[in-house]
């Protein structure tokens, strides 16, 4: 039973639950109101899909998190309720590749162009928008097999570098991406890394990213719905061959989108 997936609370015990490195745990809480605090950080409790008397906190878990206990404490009007998550180092794989040995070392014409992108990101990825923009369950960018999962540790050329902050999706020629969930249009441009490139803002905290793509055929600011055609594939940035990369940033952490698709479309049985 993975009782990390989702957690009904009440309001009068200690709840001790799992977590694990680079996945998001939902917290059922009954009643739309309060927040949950960690040591770091705090997070609103949102309203429940299609009931508006229960709550839900999603909660990012980083993949570099330390593993043990750690405390959290929900608190709402006239309630408080410690909770108590034991943080497990999920199992993921390792990957070697060969790239440009600029794209894993850049050149110092470059780094200037990095650090903008990346703070340009953070900024985005850390602004909360009060609106929950979707109304129905998520759905994948595209029906096609998985070549690389995330999570994977991944070595570059023979030096370790990063983890794969995403999914990748086998997509040999320029085919149409979909919107996973209604949003609005963030960011639809080039990027060092991560090439052709749009992030979608759905609300709450919520946005995917949808990276190595050919074409853009929505603009920043731009409403799109779920399963509206948004680019196509390609084979630009940091990449060993065409394909598309798949995302969530949930405040502002990088989480395991498909895990944490499953986890949302349950609410909605």
């Amino acid at each position: 039973m993975r009782i990390i997936t989702i957690l009904a609370l009440s309001f009068w015990m200690l709840f001790a639950i799992e977590g694990y490195t680079g996945k998001s745990t939902i917290l059922i809480l009954p009643s739309p109101a309060g927040t949950i605090y960690t040591y770091d950080r705090n997070f609103s409790v949102l309203a429940y899909p299609n009931d508006t008397t229960r709550g839900i906190a999603i909660l990012p878990i980083d993949y570099y998190s330390a593993i043990g206990d750690t405390n959290l404490t929900w608190i709402a009007p006239g309630k408080t309720t410690p909770i108590s998550l034991h943080i497990q180092e999920a199992p993921y794989p390792t990957e070697t590749l060969s790239v440009d040995p600029a794209k894993v070392t850049p050149p110092s014409e470059a780094l200037e162009r990095i650090e903008r992108e990346r703070l340009q990101a953070k900024k985005i990825y850390e602004h909360f928008t009060p609106i929950r923009y979707w109304e129905k369950g998520f759905i994948k960018p595209l029906d096609s097999n998985i070549t690389s999962e995330y999570g994977s540790k991944r070595t570059y050329n023979e030096t370790l570098k990063s983890y794969h902050g995403g999914v990748d999706f086998r997509a040999r020629t320029p085919i149409p991406i979909q919107a996973t969930n209604n949003g609005i249009v963030v960011l639809a441009e080039d990027r060092y890394y991560s090439g052709g490139t749009i992030i979608l803002d759905h609300g709450e905290g919520i946005y995917s990213c949808y990276f190595h793509l050919s074409r853009y055929d929505v603009k920043v600011g731009e409403y799109v719905r779920r399963g509206d055609a948004i680019a196509l594939s390609g084979d630009t940035g940091r990449i060993t061959g065409p394909h598309l990369h798949f995302g969530f940033m949930v405040h502002g952490v990088q989480t395991d989108p498909l895990d944490l698709i499953e986890k949302i479309n349950a609410l909605f049985d």
